[in-house]
């Protein structure tokens, strides 16, 4: 992706949480600058990762598969003295667009319809890792809805309206998008401490290509922070 549209879709989050009346900290909007000058004030945040990401799942069509997501908070897996013992994210998401299917093989998550249009959700389970975690297509998946159990057929999925939320447990493949006729989305996720380094298994390859930079960066992305 280009830094020029990395910059873009993150003002076009932080208008979207605007419109949607979702208010997000202070430190969203600083600039490289502002971040370079608080200094050892942000180690902390640099360390466990809070800010924004970009990523379009390598598909080179940001608008058909991609987010832009953004840490609030969080902790380290390595050191539990550090951060929370959980993790928030804000995902934000176009009408119709997708992320692509994937588990994780440690963190438990809710993923909560903060605001905007309609999520959908697919599942499946994984196979065992002796058979590569391929997709489980035949048997049912059991999961909860606001706390309620629920048996989701393999590769069925589920709209989560305003308000909802639904609970993915590790080894669960999941894609998700912005039912389309409904508009964009803010999608909320509170899980057990994210590591975006080693705990997110894609079925399709996602070692992603380097930024091009043709233009400064407006905002940092939280996998580019040079720790003091």
């Amino acid at each position: 992706m280009k830094r020029s549209e990395i910059n873009q879709h993150i003002d076009w989050a932080i208008e979207t949480c605007e419109k949607c009346r979702f208010s997000l900290p202070s430190f969203a909007r600083w600039s490289p600058q502002e971040w370079e000058k608080r200094g050892k004030e942000t180690i902390h945040m640099t360390t466990v990762m809070q800010g924004w990401d970009v990523t379009d799942y390598n598909s080179d069509d940001f608008d058909r598969v991609g987010a832009v997501l953004f840490t609030l908070r969080n902790g380290s897996i390595y050191d539990s003295s550090k951060g929370t013992p959980y993790c928030e994210k804000l995902i934000i998401m176009k009408a119709g667009q997708k992320l692509p299917l994937h588990f994780h093989y440690a963190k438990t998550e809710d993923i909560i319809n903060r605001a905007g249009g309609t999520l959908c959700v697919r599942v499946y389970n994984s196979t065992s890792e002796e058979t590569g975690y391929q997709l489980d297509r035949s048997s049912d998946v059991h999961l909860r809805l606001d706390g309620i159990e629920k048996v989701i057929g393999a590769g069925d999925f589920v709209e989560i309206r305003n308000g909802d939320s639904i609970t993915l447990t590790p080894y669960i493949y999941h894609e998700f998008w912005a039912k389309a006729e409904d508009g964009d989305l803010v999608i909320g996720e509170v899980s057990s401490i994210n590591d975006d380094t080693k705990d997110n298994h894609f079925v399709n390859d996602m070692r992603l290509p380097k930024i091009k930079e043709d233009e400064p960066a407006r905002y940092p992305l939280c996998n580019g922070y040079v720790q003091k």
